[in-house]
């Protein structure tokens, strides 16, 4: 009686979201000093906040790379910076607020995405920093909507394109890292002398950078972008790379960041390039989130996509922000994930000091000053060691599933189209206005054909399997026997047929009470890779599953109360539950993500 009245007074606690139904709490690990919701001590808080910040700065390359791109002037660049710089920091609030409709509630500051680094250097030149400014707003806005839609796009955007487009943006890195080291701009380059003094600076950056990395103290790893990029930027002046001839003295110290020159404007040729941007900044969001949460909690079995889709919603709302002032795109960080992991100080606080610094810095003009001059061999070592991360880390995701025939076809054909657009540039420069924007960028020429297979793919996945049965004692061997094989021949996780076990069991007890004497119910399972389903099919009468826990006084003088407790606890079981009616035949539909 005590274990019931237990169970009674837990089942009252109804949760308020359906994303919180099958929650568990969380466990600190052990690798872990402050954890989420633990709030550091003020040297530590901002220490790791201005580290955080730091490292994000290497991508300040990215808007100064598009700022060149549009041959803005000096003054425009740091106007474009300050705004970049602000839209980082309310990115880094956005990101790391613990609210129930956006946020991650965990630290996870913002950066500028490379992703989008070809499609925004191609609107740079075609329409300036103005179609820049607007085509960000739009994918802001499209990234909003994904977010709001991700339960229903999940089976469309599956683990393996993730990796393909992390992959992608790594490649783009590592690229532009070759580029800013040796000066190449064009395909058709040859290496030549003048090449010799940067590309020496940024190739000794880049080795030095690797041997702390590989060989240097636990402490020294952390800090071993952060120390070559000062010992770098300070070598590139005393060499007279960093042209302080061209900085602009600060005639005050603290200048409010203006908006953008012209209004933004748009272009329907890159309005697919940018969708298909979003899509792939979105994946690797969708990465980065869940990593996140995996080195948050101990006991972390899948992903939360409540707190993915207020991630998305709050990097959306960001970027469109970031749009309106006039920069670029911005995204979440694998880097900076990496580094929360290194350090073991994961306290979402630090996240919003990071804002706080972000923005603090887009008000000083003296900093912009200096961002806008380092040497650009040295940005370059940077972004090529990073780059190394991200590219694994894609090759990972890529195969951390089973590879059948279908997922193979989608991740080679991706591939080999990408390549080509990197080895035949020329080729593709010349296609048709029609397919502009297939070819635009490598991530346009694999991540469509990806999602256009992936989409046909899931034709025919659906697998079924049923059994019928007369309620009694042994329908609960019969049951138990058939979800375990059925799982196991459809390689479905082992925590999630036992909770769709437990449902049936339930089921089962309900039917006892609910049956025609004399009928057999059937059971119905079906699988898809993303949602398993159970279905219910019965002849008498309908299960209730409305309505409080009964009492356990009600419990005793009527049975009839049990079929009510047992309508909550498969509301409680269950990620969705539908109850339906034709004639005298009863349906109860009971659905679990996987």
């Amino acid at each position: 009686m005590s274990i019931l009245s237990s169970l009674l007074a837990h089942l009252r606690h109804e949760p308020t979201d359906e994303g919180d139904r099958n929650q568990r709490p969380t466990v600190k690990p052990a690798g872990v000093t402050w954890a989420v919701n633990q709030r550091p001590p003020a040297h530590v808080l901002w220490v790791a906040a201005l580290q955080h910040v730091l490292l994000a700065t290497v991508t300040t390359a990215f808007p100064l790379l598009v700022c060149e791109a549009a041959k803005a002037s000096h003054d425009t660049t740091r106007q474009v910076l300050s705004a970049s710089l602000l839209a980082a920091g309310i990115g880094s609030v956005l990101l790391s607020l613990r609210n129930r409709r956006i946020g991650t509630g965990a630290l996870m500051p913002a950066s500028f995405s490379g992703i989008f680094f070809t499609t925004t250097v191609a609107a740079a030149h075609q329409g300036g920093l103005a179609l820049v400014a607007g085509m960000t707003i739009l994918s802001g806005l499209l990234q909003i909507v994904i977010g709001r839609l991700i339960h229903l796009l999940r089976p469309y955007l599956p683990t393996e394109i993730a990796g393909f487009a992390m992959l992608m943006s790594g490649l783009t890195l590592g690229i532009i890292g070759f580029n800013l080291i040796t000066g190449v701009s064009v395909a058709s380059a040859v290496m030549s002398t003048s090449m010799e003094p940067s590309a020496a600076l940024g190739l000794v950056c880049l080795l030095v950078t690797i041997g702390l990395y590989v060989w240097g103290a636990e402490r020294i790893r952390l800090y071993v972008v952060l120390i070559v990029l000062a010992g770098g930027y300070a070598i590139g002046a005393a060499l007279g790379f960093v042209p302080f001839s061209e900085m602009r003295s600060a005639e005050v110290i603290v200048e409010v960041p203006q908006g953008p020159v012209d209004w933004p404007s748009f272009a329907l040729n890159f309005v697919v390039p940018f969708i298909v941007a979003t899509i792939g900044s979105s994946l690797r969001s969708i990465g980065d989130i869940s990593m996140l949460q995996k080195i948050n909690d101990a006991n972390w079995q899948r992903p939360d996509f409540g707190m993915i889709r207020r991630g998305l919603v709050a990097n959306g709302v960001a970027m469109t922000i970031g749009g309106m002032l006039g920069t670029v795109p911005i995204s979440t960080s694998s880097t900076t994930v990496g580094l929360t992991l290194s350090t073991g100080v994961n306290s979402r606080v630090v996240g919003l000091a990071a804002g706080v610094v972000f923005v603090v810095l887009a008000f000083l003009p003296a900093a912009h000053e200096l961002i806008i001059l380092a040497p650009r061999t040295v940005l370059g070592a940077a972004l090529v060691f990073t780059s190394c991360f991200t590219i694994v880390g894609g090759m990972q995701a890529m195969v951390s599933r089973l590879m059948d025939g279908r997922r193979t076809l989608v991740v080679a054909v991706a591939l080999l189209l990408a390549f080509t657009r990197y080895l035949f540039p020329n080729f593709y420069n010349d296609a048709p206005i029609y397919l502009q924007a297939l070819v635009s960028s490598p991530l346009s020429m694999g991540m469509i054909p990806a999602l256009v297979l992936n989409a046909l793919f899931r034709i025919g996945i659906r697998r079924t399997a049923s059994i019928e049965f007369a309620p009694g004692d042994d329908a609960f061997d019969k049951l138990e026997h058939f979800a375990d094989t059925q799982g196991g021949i459809w390689g479905a996780r082992r925590d999630v047929v036992q909770r769709a076990s437990q449902a049936m069991f339930e089921t089962v007890e309900a039917l006892e009470l609910l049956v025609e004497p004399g009928t057999r119910a059937r059971i119905t399972m079906t699988f898809d890779e993303y949602w398993l389903e159970v279905t219910t099919e019965y002849q008498g009468k309908p299960l209730v599953t409305s309505g409080p826990v009964p009492h356990h006084d009600e419990l005793l003088a009527d049975d009839r109360q049990l079929t009510r407790l047992s309508g909550v606890i498969l509301r409680r079981l269950a990620s969705r539950l539908s109850i339906d009616s034709m004639g005298g035949r009863q349906r109860i539909r009971l659905g679990f993500e996987h």
